[in-house]
């Protein structure tokens, strides 16, 4: 089951279920109004997004309509929590930015330099507390395409966290089948910098399973269903050698520039900028992109700050 969030002025937007291959959408009204309020009673609703998507994908859904990426917020605009390890750690912490961006929203229109961190996430209903990992795959209800932005005053390493775009779309893990296996989705998530690839990670290869993550963060107090526990930035591989090369690119621009200090003596890559934009694709091993493409621009001081399909609102 693939669900979005579509922009309607409100704070929460309004949900909607997604075919599976993208094309069409159908408001869920009626059965959820907002993804919260489907996260808060799962066990009843689900079933009921279950059948309008069975519905939708057999093309007899009557109020049906074209899906548009461009029109979405993020799918949880207000998650009760947005969790991410550090550098690998395997204990997720609360992300110290509040900011949850749709797939088009520029980045603010402000001066100074940014990084790249590409991240699967997943969205969790009611965790106990002193759960095991095992048992906290269980309440796993949805994956996410995100994407965390780090700011900071240029020429200085941006280090601030900022904000996370996600992906049009978030999907069951029944969605992508035998990718998500063992707390980890075997997704190939390609980022791309002002039309240069910038790197291609694998999920398979996160650091720490989702399984492991969930389990620390709820370890002493639980978790409420509507928060989301990221993976932390996908890591891309090291090749040995003298020089050391990476032969499928970098996951951030941190990351780039460290290898050319090392290979080169000195970085060379800029940081992000405003005027630039980003691309992050997920694609499972059968070659579909379940989540739907990251596409932004950090929009320029000189501009409004508002994409083309985006209103303020």
């Amino acid at each position: 089951m693939k669900l979005a969030t579509y922009r309607d002025g409100s704070r929460d937007g309004q949900l909607v279920v997604v075919s599976r291959d993208g094309t069409l959408a159908h408001y869920a009204s009626g059965i959820a109004d907002t993804l919260q309020q489907a996260l808060d009673d799962w066990n009843f609703i689900a079933p009921q997004l279950r059948d309008l998507a069975l519905t939708l994908d057999q093309g007899k859904a009557r109020h049906a309509f074209p899906f548009d990426p461009r029109l979405c917020a993020a799918p949880l605009p207000r998650a009760v929590a947005w969790l991410a390890p550090e550098d690998g750690a395997d204990e997720p912490r609360p992300w110290c930015s509040d900011a949850l961006w749709g797939p088009a929203r520029p980045l603010p229109a402000v001066d100074g330099v940014a990084d790249v961190g590409p991240s699967l996430a997943v969205v969790c209903g009611d965790v106990s507390p002193g759960v095991d990992p095992a048992a906290a795959l269980e309440a796993v209800r949805l994956l996410a395409l995100a994407c965390h932005w780090r700011h900071g005053d240029a020429p200085a390493e941006p280090t601030q966290p900022w904000g996370v775009t996600l992906a049009p779309c978030v999907v069951t893990p029944d969605e992508v089948g035998p990718a998500w296996r063992d707390g980890r989705l075997a997704a190939c998530v390609t980022t791309t910098w002002n039309g240069r690839k910038l790197g291609i990670a694998d999920g398979a290869d996160q650091a720490v399973p989702f399984g492991a993550l969930i389990a620390h963060a709820a370890r002493i107090r639980g978790l409420s269903a509507g928060t989301v526990v990221a993976g932390g930035t996908l890591p891309t591989p090291q090749e040995p050698g003298n020089p050391p090369t990476w032969p499928r690119g970098y996951a951030n621009l941190a990351m780039r520039r460290a290898a050319e200090r090392l290979t080169l003596g000195r970085a060379s890559t800029p940081w992000l900028a405003p005027g630039d934009r980003v691309h992050i694709d997920a694609r499972l091993p059968d070659g579909r992109a379940p989540f739907g493409p990251i596409d932004v621009e950090w929009a320029s001081a000189q501009s409004d700050g508002v994409a083309p399909g985006w209103s303020r609102s």
